[in-house]
């Protein structure tokens, strides 16, 4: 059974992998086979029947994802929906004191016609309308396809959408009324539950950290979280801490057991002993339950009481919870019932943690095996948080052997109290909240200060790599049997590769030079290195109050290449689609590094781009800044940083977001030496730059459009795309082929990558 359960799991996951589902008929096929298999009787004939069962079970939910995905056709093209709103929205706060707020919608129907289809909506609204949960409304939306930013070392955002079954993402329109259709509905009741508890805590306790911390753990309202918050939460290793999930789960149910048990002595002094076994399992379940209904069934606490429930019905029935055997069972339920679940790095997490603790509880025990299984999970956790973080915490095991215990035995139990008192009605729910925020508010500013002041003894970015992975397994898999203490210690080298300086795994050739215009959306970064320099033009943008893209897509990549430094960063000028990540990358670059446009450059302390000023890395390696002159007064958009570097057998232009008058002044002062051979089209593609007598002075093999995909601005413009194509330029897409990389060597004709094509993937498309 075992053996049929992992191949079961491993069919599913390598669907994942596969860039198209197929026909309809292969996965009948595989189905058909899988019967046929099973029913032969043999042993291994099963498992191989269990490994076509997950196949077909993973290519039908493949199918169904591209069935009910937008038509390329119908992006941005406005469109009625109607439907209710599911979940708590999430509201952010920009700094000029206006609101959006990101919430799911569910349409009645999938529509009909060309744009039918997608029925799971992700919308944003920034009227200020109030939505609550289950209300029907009327919108006029522009929607598109799920889409991601595709970088090397960074993770595609599409993934985390089709695990969450959103079928579309759009915004609401501002240009046209919406209108209320209905009050709530029976199927959101739950998440009015949630959100009355989280506005009572709101009232309660204010606004501070402490009091959004205790409505994530009351209700999995991630509303006040901060970005600041949640990075110093990763930097000790507990971020799991703010996102009820398995363990927060696992605490209800432990509470469960104990007053079970409590409740089974009660009962045995009044001689009702008898057939009690099973109620502290039971009373743990429906606990559990309970819990994961206020948490409003997320993908995190659903797929943690389908373990547990796996484990507790075990117990029930007499037989070790705690096995092999059930967790397996529980993975392959939660892959039956949600197989895109297991593109989620929660579901490997999740169970990697529980096989963590099997194993090491198979091998250990004694007084210090607490604190000694914390240890090893921090080791365990290590090469599956570089694969999906880039980094791990080096105090994760000190920090969760001192905070578990503290908000899973004091802290989640007087929130849940408090929740329970506010449902009911009762005075006692403001000082049980009060006290669980009491040892949180103490803490946090300690950590806030601890991450400000040490952050490289606290968290340490890990570079994988297939030699430092298969090594660090080996060894943790060694680690807890009963070795000699030289073994063990022999065993922690073999982790030592993951943990390294990453700046000794720069990803770079002798004597080559790497030209990365990274995927960030609607904005602009570039990043050219070698062996031992890099500069990065522009840092990507990021909406107000919210997370920088710089976080999700150029940190990635400077961690993934092995980059600790920047030589130079240059941001163009101040629009937030080029400068928004400033303050992200500031541990990378150094004092006297930064340049920027004059909009911007007295804001941030750098030296301001100046026409003339120009460097060199070595002979075949040169940068040039051709505009803004000293002097003159120019818009924002004009005032940008031009820079030409000249590299290995060719030369790369980037203008920033200059206009097409801008462009003709340059072409008259510059002239030839505007040359180049790869060229940004400036201002994103807009139909105010990319003039003719720029194409022609410049006359680049190939220009590079950096934007989003289907974004409102409409970059770029059909105007200045069909310009390129007369002139018999070769443009490309950022949005479409993801990040560019050209790998130049002396002598050698440069290579061109297209990120996206690299890994095809079915749910990419």
């Amino acid at each position: 059974m075992p053996a049929q359960l992992v191949a079961f799991i491993a069919g599913v996951a390598l669907c994942s992998l596969v860039p198209s589902p197929g026909p309809v008929w292969l996965t009948l096929v595989c189905a058909g086979l899988a019967l046929f298999s099973w029913q032969g009787g043999a042993p291994l004939a099963r498992t191989a029947g269990a490994l076509l069962l997950g196949t077909a079970v993973g290519l039908c939910a493949a199918q169904s994802l591209l069935a009910k995905r937008l038509p390329v056709g119908c992006e941005r093209t406005p469109a009625w929906v109607e439907g209710r709103v599911a979940g708590l929205p999430q509201v952010f706060l920009q700094p000029e004191g206006r609101q959006w707020q990101r919430f799911e919608f569910v349409r009645d129907t999938a529509g009909s016609g060309p744009c039918a289809g997608p029925r799971r909506l992700l919308l944003t609204d920034s009227s200020g309308r109030t939505l609550q949960p289950g209300e029907r409304w009327r919108f006029l939306v522009r929607l598109r396809t799920p889409w991601g930013m595709q970088n090397p070392g960074g993770t595609n955002r599409q993934r985390g959408y089709a695990e969450a079954g959103i079928d579309a993402v759009g915004s609401v329109s501002s240009t046209a009324p919406a209108q209320r259709l209905g009050e709530h509905n029976g199927r959101e009741r739950h998440h009015r539950i949630r959100q009355r508890i989280s506005e009572q805590i709101r009232s309660a306790l204010g606004s501070g950290p402490e009091a959004a911390l205790v409505r994530a753990l009351a209700v999995a309202d991630r509303n006040g979280l901060t970005t600041p918050l949640w990075r110093v939460f990763q930097q000790f290793g507990v971020s799991h801490l703010l996102v009820i999930s398995g363990l927060h789960v696992g605490m209800v149910a432990a509470c469960g057991l104990l007053l079970g048990a409590v409740l089974c002595r009660v009962l045995a002094l009044f001689g009702l002993h008898r057939n009690t076994g099973a109620l502290p399992p039971l009373l743990a379940l429906l606990l559990a339950t309970l819990y994961t209904a206020l948490a409003g069934f997320t993908l995190a606490t659903s797929r943690a009481w389908l373990m547990f429930a796996a484990l507790l019905c075990a117990a029930m029935v007499g037989r070790p919870a705690l096995s092999w055997r059930n967790l397996l069972l529980a993975a392959a339920v939660l892959l039956a019932v949600n197989p895109l679940a297991v593109l989620g790095a929660g579901f490997w997490l999740s169970f990697t943690a529980v096989a963590c603790l099997l194993w090491f509880g198979a091998w250990q025990s004694g007084r210090s095996r607490w604190l000694g299984a914390h240890g090893f999970m921090a080791l365990a956790m290590l090469p599956l948080a570089g694969a999906w973080f880039g980094g791990t915490s080096l105090i994760a095991a000190l920090s969760n052997a001192l905070l578990v215990p503290l908000v899973g035995m004091i802290v989640v139990p007087l929130v849940l109290a408090g929740s329970v008192a506010a449902l009911m009605g009762s005075g006692l729910a403001t000082p049980l909240w009060a006290l669980g925020a009491w040892p949180l508010a103490r803490l946090l500013p300690l950590a806030q200060t601890l991450s400000q002041q040490y952050p490289q003894a606290i968290f340490r970015d890990v570079v994988t790599t297939p030699m430092a992975l298969g090594l660090s397994v080996v060894a943790l898999l060694l680690l807890c049997m009963p070795l000699r203490w030289l073994h063990r210690t022999l065993l922690f080298a073999l982790v030592l590769p993951l943990l390294l300086p990453f700046a000794s795994h720069r990803v770079a050739s002798p004597q080559a030079v790497h030209v990365l215009v990274l995927d960030v959306g609607q904005g602009t970064s570039v990043l050219v290195y070698d062996r031992q320099r890099a500069l990065l033009y522009d840092t990507g943008g990021g909406a107000p109050g919210g997370v920088p893209v710089a976080e999700r897509a150029v940190i990635p990549v400077l961690r993934q290449r092995g980059i600790s430094r920047l030589d130079t960063l240059i941001v163009s000028h101040g629009d937030r689609d080029h400068s928004a990540g400033i303050e992200s990358l500031r541990p990378w670059w150094v004092s006297g590094a930064l340049w920027a446009g004059p909009d911007l450059a007295d804001a941030v302390g750098a030296q301001v781009c100046r026409a003339g000023a120009a460097w060199r890395w070595r002979d075949d390696v040169r940068f040039q800044l051709l505009s803004p002159a000293e002097g003159e007064q120019l818009n924002k958009n004009d005032g940008s940083c031009v820079l030409r570097i000249q590299l290995p057998g060719i030369e790369l232009l980037l203008p920033g977001d200059i206009g097409a008058e801008r462009e003709r002044t340059l072409v008259r002062y510059w002239r030839s030496s505007l040359a180049s051979d790869i060229a940004l089209a400036a201002h994103h593609g807009s139909h105010t730059s990319s003039s003719w007598a720029w194409l022609r002075q410049v006359a680049p093999a190939y220009v590079v459009f950096t934007h989003a995909r289907a974004n409102h601005f409409g970059h770029p413009a059909r105007v200045v795309v069909d310009r390129h194509s007369v002139a018999g330029i070769t443009t490309v897409s950022t949005a479409e082929s993801g990040a560019l990389e050209w790998v130049l060597h002396p002598a050698k004709a440069p290579v061109l990558l297209q990120h996206r094509a690299l890994e095809p993937r079915y749910w990419k498309r």
